[in-house]
């Protein structure tokens, strides 16, 4: 029959590997999952690797997390089930999966949902490391992972990492943000200046408000005067509104939030002020496609880069596995659109 002449093809081993390559098991297992305190020369490796690829050798997954102890899966804690919509959150986790993947690595979602199902996970071995990704205030889940002596990367929100610990810390560069709106405020020779900032809301605010706070002493001493604004999250229009009725009145403002932005130009014109005419208008924390938007306004907005603060999460935590010694401090700058 047909089926007796299929014949059946016998796949490429290490030990096949070895043999072209003129090294020994060992030197190919080493080459090809590199693992902390082994070293194998480079020109080696790439001869190794070189070969490997030619033969068409594919990596049996059993054997290779019997020979280097990994599972070869990270952990990614979000805060609740619902963080799955948030559109930031997730070009974050796509900025991570991607660069993990260059690696053979697979990523498994774990939440904070009260079962401390993620304590299972890690005492299990079902990951090699963990990425924890957070706004809020609250760090007890952030130091039951670390404690666990987990390799671990905490996403999006500053983090104390004690440096005899195996953690890392990757969030946006708040304070050159602030730095940078106030320098473009202060050059033109604005006066007065307004900040709406919720530090209440998130941990990422407070470090805009606290950067907002300290560089406004510098600025005093230029005799350039600046205060914020507490949004309220149900009236921002009539608070906005009372506070031009008062007499209240800036050259630059800088709002973090974009649902702040169209109820403040609109107050502001209702007392005879336009953005860009009467006064300076600077923006964060917006959608993506703002910057596609015909405003009828000039407005500068600083966007966060989600994606490349996933990729530099994935590249502190490989480093922390492979136990090198790397900066556990990454700051992402955000990015600038003048419209």
């Amino acid at each position: 029959m047909a089926m007796e002449n299929v014949k059946t093809v016998k796949p490429v081993s290490r030990r096949d590997v070895a043999k072209a390559s003129g090294v020994s098991l060992t030197t190919v297992t080493h080459a090809l999952n590199p693992t902390p305190g082994t070293r194998v020369n480079e020109a080696t490796r790439a001869r190794v690797m070189k070969v490997a690829t030619e033969l068409g050798y594919r990596p049996n997954f059993i054997g290779r997390a019997l020979v280097t102890g990994k599972s070869f899966s990270i952990g990614l804690m979000q805060p609740q089930y619902e963080s799955i919509f948030s559109d930031f959150y997730q070009r974050m986790s796509y900025g991570l999966a991607i660069s993990m993947g260059h690696d053979d690595y697979n990523l498994l979602l774990t939440f904070r949902d009260g079962q401390n199902g993620f304590l299972k996970t890690i005492r299990q071995g079902r990951v090699d490391g963990m990425v924890v990704l957070q706004s809020d205030f609250d760090t007890k889940y952030i130091d039951q992972t670390i404690a666990k002596g987990l390799p671990t990367v905490v996403l999006n929100r500053t983090y104390d990492i004690d440096e005899t610990t195996r953690g890392g810390n990757v969030s946006s560069d708040h304070f050159e943000l602030v730095t940078a709106l106030m320098e473009k405020f202060t050059a033109s020779d604005c006066k007065n200046i307004l900040t709406v900032i919720d530090q209440t809301y998130c941990e990422p605010n407070l470090q805009l408000f606290d950067a907002a706070r300290r560089i406004a002493v510098t600025l005093a001493k230029s005799g350039i005067a600046t205060e914020n604004l507490t949004p309220s999250q149900t009236d921002f229009e009539a608070q906005i509104r009372n506070a031009f009725a008062s007499g209240r009145r800036w050259d630059a403002i800088y709002i973090d939030g974009v649902e702040f932005v169209m109820p403040l130009v609109k107050a502001a014109a209702e007392f005879g002020f336009i953005p860009g005419r009467d006064f300076e208008l600077q923006l964060s924390d917006a959608p993506r496609d703002l910057s596609s938007r015909n405003l009828d306004f000039p407005i500068t907005i600083y966007f966060q880069q989600p994606e490349k603060m996933g990729e530099a999460a994935w590249k502190m935590l490989k480093g922390l596995i492979a136990g090198e010694d790397i900066v556990r401090r990454m700051l992402v700058p955000y990015k600038k659109v003048d419209l």
